[in-house]
């Protein structure tokens, strides 16, 4: 190791002198580290015949080389310090795609900055479906819609978000009834979000009538404002879409037009947490306080 960093130190330094004042050694040290080297490979790393130290075409091959291995020797190194100081290789974080997204990453980003050297893994899922990927190991943290009482998480608040049954405001639907039947909207298209997951359910879905299902917001948004059907969504996605008339909301037969949920950051109870993720409940806790 010692011979491979003092040809990473010529090369990257330019000349023997600049090796030696970034290893903190002297000159003919460095010299005979490289000079060895040569010998026990059986190899010229360098054209003495240069004013320079310049690399021989097979010292260039060695030096890609060298620098790969001496790369892996400091990742050997900076695990090792991570494990003997017990924070975790990697944590991961799932959330429900309906909330915003912003005020997660500010916390997650503040925790990267305390914790460098662990892997921090962020997922995105539909509805309750962040519960499959706790099942599975992939994350410890969730952000859900607390729909019912979740036994075996302990929780805290995280935020309540309005969700907002809307149709173009084009639809002539607006024009013709205040309260939509249920028989009536049968035959427009509900857009309805929908999962692989297994805990992914769809909530306030008008039985019996015509559907389109989509897997994320923005694609369900796109159909409403296109007029393809209509469906309920999260007011800070649809903000603007309301001030300027493109959308409007809709009222129908039994249904409630505006509805508010309440997320929960939660986590196993019975689970022992490692001191990142630990650390990272805090920021969301200090964060809601």
């Amino acid at each position: 190791m010692d011979q491979l960093k003092s040809l990473q130190a010529i090369v990257e330094g330019g000349s023997l002198r600049a090796a030696a004042e970034n290893l903190h050694r002297t000159q003919p040290t460095i010299s005979v580290a490289i000079k060895n080297l040569e010998k026990e490979l059986g190899l010229k790393l360098f054209d003495r015949a240069q004013y320079r130290n310049k690399l021989t075409p097979q010292g260039e091959a060695l030096y890609k080389k060298a620098k790969l291995v001496l790369g892996q020797v400091q990742s050997f190194e900076n695990l090792a310090k991570q494990l003997t100081t017990g924070e975790e290789l990697e944590v991961g974080i799932a959330f429900t795609s309906a909330i915003p997204v912003a005020p997660i990453l500010t916390t997650i980003r503040q925790c990267k900055v305390e914790f460098p050297r662990t892997r921090l893994e962020i997922y995105s899922e539909n509805g309750t479906g962040p519960l499959d990927l706790l099942d599975n190991g992939q994350a410890s943290l969730l952000i859900i819609p607390w729909i019912k009482n979740f036994e075996t998480l302990e929780s805290l608040h995280f935020m309540n978000l309005r969700f907002i049954s809307v149709i173009s405001a084009q639809s002539p639907l607006l024009k013709e009834y205040k309260v939509v039947p249920k028989a009536v909207m049968r035959t427009h298209p509900q857009v309805i979000i929908s999962g692989r997951k297994s805990s992914t359910k769809t909530y306030g879905v008008l039985e019996g009538g015509d559907q389109w299902r989509v897997n994320d917001f923005q694609t369900k948004k796109e159909l409403i404002v296109q007029g393809m059907g209509w469906g309920s969504l999260p007011e800070h996605l649809i903000k603007e879409e309301l001030e300027q008339g493109i959308l409007a909301p809709l009222e129908v037969e039994g249904g409630i037009a505006v509805s508010e949920v309440e997320f929960r950051i939660a986590r196993l109870e019975s689970e022992p947490v490692g001191p990142v993720a630990q650390r990272l409940w805090q920021l969301f806790q200090e964060r809601v306080e």
